[in-house]
């Protein structure tokens, strides 16, 4: 019988199929090295790659803590009642920088100063290309060495006169109402603040050395401006302002 035209089968050379080539068979979807190969005996290398990758996020996480607390924010604790009841001893602050780039402080302002401020160690340089590697210099504690961070209130800015009458404050001539003080009914002044210089006191007057000790704070002995409690939780909030 004579077969249909097509039944002949899937191959046209009698029936036979091709011969396979040694070595073509597919492997797409082996993702697994052979037993023995160099991926399975690379446990150290991996455990080796782990540790430079860790060193090197580690790294980068410091340089950028650096950064933040050089150009941008810090936080500090306050040891004293000088500035009570506004901060407690214990409290721990934020202190923003950014803010002085910009404009001088303000009367009110809560700071953070260098002191002694009539150390030339407190002062930061005019240099704008100095600057930069001191501040980071202060983070990591190079710069700025054998002063010490103090934290007042900005009464007096450069030209103000300020005067203390029986606990009374006068800026200019105008008394001054401040409810956030613990008032002692001393006299002091009146003193003109010159140029470049803040007069800053604390809020606990009876209990706190400020510039009626030890004179003006110079503007660029300052670090920043405290602008909220974070700790303890308690008084977490921002700091108010008169």
């Amino acid at each position: 019988m004579t077969p249909l035209s097509g039944s002949k089968g899937e191959h046209d050379d009698g029936g036979q199929a091709p011969p396979e080539i040694p070595g073509t068979e597919s492997q797409d979807d082996n993702l697994t090295p052979p037993a023995g190969s160099s991926e399975e005996k690379s446990g150290g290398g991996s455990l080796a790659r782990f540790l430079l990758e860790a060193l090197i996020i580690l790294g980068l996480a410091a340089v950028v803590a650096i950064i933040i607390q050089s150009f941008f924010i810090k936080a500090f604790l306050i040891p004293s009642s000088s500035m009570s009841p506004t901060l407690q001893i214990g409290d721990r602050v934020m202190v923003e920088k950014v803010t002085y780039y910009f404009t001088k402080p303000h009367r009110g302002d809560i700071i953070v100063f260098r002191y002694p401020p009539s150390d030339p160690r407190a002062l930061s340089t005019n240099n704008v290309f100095v600057w930069p590697f001191q501040q980071m210099g202060e983070t990591l504690h190079i710069t700025h060495r054998g002063t010490t961070p103090y934290v007042k209130r900005v009464i007096g800015t450069e030209g103000d006169t300020v005067e203390l009458r029986k606990g009374k404050l006068y800026v200019n001539g105008k008394g001054i109402e401040e409810k956030y003080i613990v008032d002692d009914g001393s006299d002091y002044g009146p003193v003109e603040v010159p140029k470049g210089m803040l007069f800053c006191l604390g809020d606990n007057r009876a209990n706190s050395r400020d510039s009626r000790f030890w004179g003006m704070v110079p503007i660029r002995a300052v670090i920043g401006r405290v602008f909220m409690r974070w700790w303890p939780l308690s008084r977490f909030g921002s700091v108010p302002s008169p």
